[in-house]
């Protein structure tokens, strides 16, 4: 009776992974049909640059660069100023407080005295 029972639940769990793994295989080929269905292939093969646009491309690189390397040593030429920072704005309750508390305290000393 129990050897019935067990065989009969081994069963159902083949066929219940049989079935999970069946429906991820089924899902992965799927995804592969619709990834090579939606695939940007290339129209033609790039044709071969010609040398002498080669070195036009080299020459416009090499004026880029000299002009970044002008530019940057032109800024560091220049001093730079720091922006002053903005005033902390104190309300009024803050400013009441903190009068109060220098009266309790009196004013600071210092400590090098």
């Amino acid at each position: 009776m129990m050897g019935e029972n067990l065989i009969t639940a081994l069963e159902i769990t083949v066929v219940g992974m049989g079935l999970v793994f069946g429906a991820i295989a089924l899902l992965w080929g799927v995804m592969s049909l619709l990834v090579r269905a939606t695939a940007d292939r290339p129209e033609s093969a790039p044709e071969a640059p010609h040398p002498a646009d080669d070195v036009l491309e080299r020459q416009k690189r090499a004026a880029a660069v000299a002009v970044a390397v002008a530019l940057m040593r032109e800024q560091q030429a220049q001093p730079h100023e720091f922006p002053v920072p903005p005033t902390p704005i104190v309300s009024a309750w803050q400013a009441v407080m903190r009068a109060r508390l220098l009266q309790q305290k009196g004013p600071r000393q210092d400590p090098r005295r």
